[in-house]
C-alpha cells in the first residue's frame, strides 16, 4: 500500500477569481469545475495534477509573499516545452520569474526556471526533453506548452524526518536525492552566495502526476511560515485503501485531522482519496 498520484493541489486565495485569470492566462489551464467560492483547473479529462483554488482565511490578504526557502508546502511544478514562452506568460499574467538555468543532469543537461505566481505559490518549471515523467497532457497533445501539474514540493524543518513520513509512513520511492549548489543553483532560486540546496524526488509505482518532493536549504535565514493561511495548504493523494493510509500517516509522525485527513510536515494537510474512477 503506498500514495499515488497528487490529484489535487489546494491553494488559499486572496481572490479566487484573480488567481483564476492568472493560472489560466500564464499555464494555460482548463477551468474544470467553478461554484461561488471554489475553482477547479486542470488539463481536460485528465483526472491527476489538478489545482484547486479555494478562498482563504479572513484576514489573510495583507501576508506577505514568502521566499523559496522558507518552511512550509512552498512550490508547485509544471513541465513546459518553451521556457522563453513560459517566462514571458507568466510575468504578463502578473508573476515574477527567475532566469532560466542549465545544469547537468544524468548524462545530459536539465533547463528550468523558478517564478512566483499568485498568492505567494512559486512555481518549479523544467523544461519538458525527451525523457521527461510521464505527462498525460502533453503526450496527448503536441501543441501543448504546458503540462498538467507536474509535482507538489514542501520545504521542512527536518528533511530526513519528513522523507521518513512520505518513504516509510506513505510507500514513495526515491527516484533522486542530492545536494545542488553554486552560482547556476542561486541564481535559478534566488538563495544567496554560499547557499545550497537538498532536492529529493519521489514517486509513486505508476509514476503519474503529479509526484512529490522535499526541498531543503543550508546558508540561508529561513522563517517557518508552515501555518502560512495563503498558498499551498493541502495535496490531495490517491491510494487505494485511505482508511489505512491514514493510520500509517499518524503512525509516522502525522497528527489526525479527519477520517481522510492528516497534518504532515512542514505544515502540509495531507488529503487521502480513493483512485480517480473507483467505485464508492
Amino acid at each position: 500500500m503506498s500514495l499515488g498520484a497528487v490529484v489535487e493541489a489546494v491553494v488559499a486565495c486572496r481572490d479566487v477569481e484573480a488567481s483564476v485569470a492568472f493560472h489560466t492566462r500564464a499555464f494555460g489551464l482548463d477551468v474544470i469545475e467553478r461554484n461561488e467560492e471554489e475553482a477547479l483547473l486542470g488539463v481536460g479529462a485528465g483526472a491527476t495534477g489538478r489545482l484547486r483554488l479555494v478562498p482563504a482565511p479572513a484576514g489573510a490578504e495583507a501576508v506577505e509573499d514568502p521566499r523559496v526557502w522558507d518552511i512550509g508546502p512552498r512550490l508547485l511544478g509544471m513541465y513546459s516545452r518553451d521556457l522563453a514562452r513560459t517566462t514571458r506568460m507568466i510575468d504578463e499574467a502578473g508573476g515574477r520569474s527567475l532566469p532560466v538555468a542549465t545544469y547537468p543532469y544524468g548524462s545530459g543537461t536539465m533547463s528550468e526556471c523558478v517564478a512566483l505566481g499568485s498568492d505567494g505559490v512559486w512555481w518549479t518549471l523544467p523544461q519538458a526533453g525527451a525523457a521527461h515523467r510521464p505527462s498525460p497532457a502533453l503526450e496527448g497533445d503536441p501543441d501543448r506548452l504546458h503540462g498538467e501539474l507536474h509535482t507538489a514540493v514542501i520545504v521542512p524543518d527536518d528533511h530526513e524526518q519528513a522523507l521518513r513520513f512520505f518513504t516509510d509512513g506513505g510507500g514513495l520511492s526515491v527516484l533522486f536525492d542530492g545536494e545542488m549548489n553554486g552560482e547556476t543553483f542561486e541564481r535559478m532560486v534566488g538563495m544567496p552566495s554560499g547557499a545550497s540546496l537538498r532536492l529529493t524526488f519521489l514517486l509513486s509505482a505508476d509514476q503519474a502526476p503529479a509526484r512529490f518532493e522535499i526541498m531543503s536549504f543550508t546558508g540561508v535565514e529561513a522563517a517557518d511560515l508552515s501555518d502560512r493561511p495563503l498558498g499551498l495548504r493541502r495535496v490531495v493523494f490517491a491510494t487505494g485503501d485511505p482508511a489505512a493510509m491514514a493510520e500509517r500517516l499518524v503512525a509516522h509522525g502525522g497528527v489526525r485531522l479527519g477520517e481522510r485527513l492528516v497534518h504532515g510536515p512542514a505544515g502540509l494537510e495531507v488529503e487521502l482519496r480513493e483512485p480517480p474512477g473507483t467505485a464508492r
